[in-house]
């Protein structure tokens, strides 16, 4: 009996791969991501650090500029002000500079007045008409009669006073009642003195030649005067305008 030998065939064994060689390619990448990750992350970590701390530095300086802004527009403020009120102090400075102006040229005609009025102070013994003045504006004439009466042992005075101004129009003569034409107050009451101040106008082509004033006291007495216009009319010791 013959014996047959068993044939083996050698073969090399297969190397089956294992699940990291299998996949490594993968873990690579993912090793790689880590690693990115890792060093991305601490190698940045001082300059966020930096950017936050200068965001907090911008910050801080924005809220010092808005306040810096604030205070600015405050002092223009008081500025303006300040400039305001120096501006209003020179207008009311040049108003009381005016108005002491105008004061002293009434108190230097007031004083002329007095003076005047205690010069003839031997030839006033009686009521009377001290004195008269007129200046036209425009359309109007403004009228002053001053009356007066002796300054020793005087008395209060009451009465009325007439004014009718005579003149020429029309080639004729004529004359105007003036307290009745213009509805003037003529009543007077006073110690020593008393000025009396009128607004009238004139009639188209009247031309007026005198002036006469009537004074009528309660006693019944009339003192009249009689004044020409071409004098007092251009007087000028008396302010009219007072």
């Amino acid at each position: 009996m013959e014996v047959k030998t068993p044939k083996y065939i050698v073969k090399p064994a297969d190397d089956k791969p294992s699940f990291v060689k299998k996949h490594w390619v993968i873990f690579s990448v993912l090793g790689l991501t880590v690693l990115t990750f890792l060093i991305g992350r601490y190698s940045h970590f001082d300059v966020l650090q930096a950017f936050k701390g200068q965001k907090q530095t911008w910050a801080e300086i924005n809220q010092q500029l808005s306040e810096s802004n604030e205070m600015n527009q405050k002092t223009i403020s008081l500025l303006k002000t300040e400039v305001n009120i120096k501006e209003q102090a020179i207008k009311e400075l040049q108003k009381n500079i005016m108005t002491m102006g105008d004061e002293n040229a009434t108190l230097k005609a007031d004083v002329a007045f007095y003076e005047n009025l205690l010069s003839h102070k031997d030839q006033i013994k009686k009521l009377r008409v001290f004195e008269v003045a007129a200046r036209p504006v425009k359309d109007l004439v403004l009228l002053k009669v001053v009356l007066a009466q002796k300054l020793e042992k005087a008395q209060v005075v009451k009465g009325k006073l007439a004014l009718k101004l005579k003149g020429i129009q029309d080639d004729g003569g004529k004359e105007i009642d003036l307290v009745k034409q213009f509805k003037l107050n003529d009543g007077f009451e006073f110690k020593y003195f008393q000025i009396k101040k009128y607004t009238i106008s004139l009639p188209k082509g009247f031309n007026p030649t005198t002036l006469l004033v009537e004074l009528k006291v309660k006693s019944k007495q009339v003192f009249s005067e009689q004044f020409q216009w071409s004098e007092f009319i251009k007087k000028s010791t008396l302010e009219l305008t007072e």
